[in-house]
């Protein structure tokens, strides 16, 4: 008994020891953590598509947030994934359904400086910029299909931001998504 008192007092002075030395779970404070980047969509002038013409249009206004007022960005990528939502009607067989495509990369050099300080960019996705790159013609949409824009932020640091990683944004919404409908 004796001995079993001996050997659990052992392991509670090894244990504590252990925990107490281990400099290794510091909490860091908050101004050692990084700062992130958003998008905020700031005007949508259009955002349809039609199936029967090329008339339609994503026209948006978007703006770049960073910590240092917009100066960490490397690369705007945007990606389109066309998502066939009417598989009766329409002929979308050589389509691009449900994977998604890099449209194009915007440099920083043709983002102006918003109102707020903040860089902004003018983002007009034509119909036919949508068929395009999914591989798809106007008889392969029907009214419901979806197109979704993804932006994915890159840094200057190399940090990607996009909608997988984006969190409490002090209040702030990231429009990291727009889905375009057609009409």
């Amino acid at each position: 008994m004796k001995i079993q008192k001996l050997l659990l007092l052992l392991i509670f002075i090894i244990t504590l020891a252990s925990c107490s030395s281990d400099d290794g779970n510091d909490i860091p404070s908050i101004n050692d953590l990084d700062n992130g980047a958003l998008v905020e969509i700031v005007t949508t002038a259009d955002n349809i598509i039609f199936n029967n013409n090329l008339d339609g249009l994503l026209d948006t206004i978007v703006e770049y947030r960073d910590s240092e007022s917009g100066s960490l960005l490397d690369d705007f990528n945007i990606y389109i994934t066309f998502l066939d939502n009417s598989d009766n009607t329409g002929d979308s067989t050589n389509a691009l359904v449900r994977e998604e495509v890099l449209l194009r990369t915007v440099e920083p050099t043709e983002f102006t400086l918003g109102q707020d300080g903040f860089p902004r960019h003018n983002l007009i996705i034509t119909t036919q910029d949508f068929l395009t790159i999914t591989n798809n013609t106007l008889d392969g949409i029907a009214s419901g299909d979806e197109y979704i824009v993804r932006f994915e932020l890159v840094l200057t640091d190399g940090r990607v931001f996009s909608v997988n990683n984006t969190g409490d944004n002090g209040g702030l919404t990231s429009d990291f998504n727009i889905i375009t409908t057609v009409q």
